[in-house]
């Protein structure tokens, strides 16, 4: 049992005093109806009390809503009670239309049908906050889902720019060895024409020496 329905039962049961004082003040006379009076009207300041007490705790409730619906439909009582407490003041056993003695039902039960009726239309609050409550926690999870498909979504793109990077490199290394070979097959050809011509010449001495030899 939180706060609100402990000052909640606090005030029914004052509101329960406060329905047998105002039914039986008709019966008083005097002295004694000033005093029971006095302390209807002492039943209602506190009533007012935990009214104003429950207020505070339902505004930091996470049932706000529906707690502050009950607060509002209290305050609505208490104004009844002033009412009916102004009426019985001026009204006595004796009067032929005493609503306190002759009513087709007590105050008790007046307060037991309204709070019964509250206490569905909380009831039918409860359900929708529940609702509300599901509907956001699914909400925050498929913001969840989404944050977490950007953010993988964001890595791929990452290691993507970085496989692209890395093709680059790879064929700007391709076109620079293929630009070395292309060199090296170059100079290799030249080599081998001068190689050529080198072995011509050589053996065109050879042949010279052997002619002059042959010639002596």
């Amino acid at each position: 049992m939180d706060n609100f329905e402990r000052t909640e039962q606090n005030f029914q049961h004052v509101c329960n005093t406060l329905t047998r004082r105002i039914k039986q003040l008709p019966n008083f006379g005097g002295e004694r109806k000033k005093v029971a009076i006095r302390e209807a009207e002492t039943d209602i300041d506190e009533a007012l009390r935990y009214i104003s007490e429950m207020e505070k705790i339902a505004q930091n409730h996470s049932q706000r809503v529906r707690l502050q619906a009950k607060v509002k439909q209290y305050q609505q009582d208490i104004q009844k009670y002033k009412r009916e407490l102004q009426l019985a003041q001026n009204t006595s056993s004796n009067s032929v239309n005493n609503p306190f003695l002759s009513g087709p039902e007590d105050y008790q039960s007046q307060y037991d049908n309204q709070r019964q009726h509250l206490l569905s239309g909380s009831n039918m609050l409860d359900s929708t906050s529940d609702r509300l409550l599901r509907t956001h926690q699914i909400s925050e999870q498929n913001q969840q889902i989404g944050e977490n498909i950007l953010m993988d979504l964001g890595k791929q793109g990452q290691q993507l720019r970085g496989m692209r990077d890395k093709l680059d490199e790879t064929d700007d290394n391709i076109k620079s060895a293929r630009k070395i070979m292309t060199g090296m097959a170059r100079r290799l050809a030249t080599n081998k024409v001068i190689l050529s011509f080198i072995i011509l010449l050589l053996l065109g001495i050879i042949a010279l020496i052997i002619c002059l030899k042959w010639l002596r």
